[in-house]
């Protein structure tokens, strides 16, 4: 059912790679046509407080990775209305002709720009008034 899907960015990332004493994952963008459900929003406590975050459901027809500790494997993030959101979990649904993949996702609460493309300096130029 590709007319409900539209592209959405999905970020990717590898292995971590150490140079010299220091780590950094390396990622790539990928793009992938998606159903993406706004559902209700949780409550996460930190040792700062209290910050509600939103949860989203995810159909697609390519498998999202979730972290992984024993392969080294951090979370697909996925760009939508302006913030990150981590995997949670991914499903392979075969119960229809249709069989695709259910994912759940959760806003970052480490939000970084999304930078490289266009849409960083849209988000910029935006108002922000109420």
């Amino acid at each position: 059912m590709n007319f409900l899907k539209r592209s959405h960015m999905i970020r990717r990332y590898f292995k971590p790679v150490f140079v010299k004493g220091y780590s950094s994952i390396p990622y790539e963008d990928l793009t992938f046509p998606m159903d993406v459900q706004t559902l209700e929003d949780v409550v996460i406590t930190t040792p700062d407080g209290s910050k509600s975050v939103q949860k989203l459901k995810v159909f697609c027809d390519s498998e999202i990775l979730v972290e992984s500790e024993a392969e080294q494997q951090k979370a697909d993030r996925l760009w939508f209305q302006n913030k990150w959101f981590e995997c949670k979990s991914c499903r392979l649904s075969e119960n229809t002709p249709l069989r695709h993949y259910t994912a759940t996702f959760i806003e970052c609460l480490d939000q970084e720009p999304l930078d490289g493309t266009g849409e960083s300096e849209e988000v910029e130029d935006e108002s922000g008034g109420s």
